[in-house]
């Protein structure tokens, strides 16, 4: 196995308080008079609505759009709408919202670091905005560890669509039997299944599974294991 690419969001990092803080943002500064609870319970479902039914359709957004497309849905509750540079504004504030409530698993440092002795080339393979994926790297003492950077807006794709994972395989120069997939998003099971990619499923979150990952693990620090058994 030479070459490992990693998603961000549910695998190295979880978001702590994202929807609470993204909601203080929102009441605060549009004077909205509710509960700081309900309106983060409104935030989450429209984000979570809007990003599941981009991955169901395939289509791509960048954070920052999905950010304002969740804006315009959830300001129409209130009658309230806004120009595009006020949502400009909220589509940079929430992106920047996910780099400061990400959060590292506290397995991450001890298996980045024993992978990092193994001589694998590690990539970031993810949805978010690549400037956002590199701030969480940066901010939690890991963008040194990986080779680069293959995100959905560079790509102009995201997770499941093949050719995001196309584009990460032509980055690192492996062919999909060189490569494996650390993952705790669905988006990655269902999508590596179209290039026979194999993926190790990371169960953060209680998520069913459409299709069975090459392996399923519930600690980062059982990868180097698995690793080494494929060399």
């Amino acid at each position: 196995m030479k070459t490992l690419f990693f998603e961000v969001l549910n695998t190295l990092v979880r978001l702590t308080h994202f929807e609470t803080e993204s909601a203080r943002l929102i009441r605060d500064e549009l004077n909205i008079r509710i509960s700081l609870d309900e309106l983060a319970s409104q935030f989450r479902k429209e984000w979570e609505d809007r990003y599941n039914m981009l991955i169901s359709k395939g289509v791509y957004r960048s954070l920052r759009q999905l950010a304002r497309e969740t804006m315009i849905s959830l300001l129409r509750k209130y009658s309230l709408s806004l120009s595009p540079a006020e949502l400009d504004y909220f589509g940079n504030a929430i992106s920047s919202l996910i780099v400061e409530t990400s959060e590292l698993y506290p397995d991450v440092i001890e298996a980045i670091n024993a992978l990092s002795q193994m001589s694998i080339s590690m990539y970031i393979l993810t949805n978010l905005d690549n400037d956002v994926a590199k701030k969480i790297l940066l901010r939690n003492n890991l963008l040194r560890h990986f080779k680069g950077v293959v995100s959905s807006d560079l790509t102009k794709v995201g997770k499941p669509a093949i050719k995001i994972f196309q584009a990460a395989l032509n980055r690192a120069g492996v062919p999909p039997s060189d490569a494996l997939i650390v993952s705790g998003l669905v988006e990655d099971v269902i999508g590596a299944k179209f290039l026979d990619l194999k993926v190790v499923f990371v169960r953060r979150v209680d998520v069913q599974l459409p299709v069975k990952p090459f392996y399923e693990i519930n600690t980062l620090t059982q990868l180097p294991e698995i690793i080494s058994k494929l060399t």
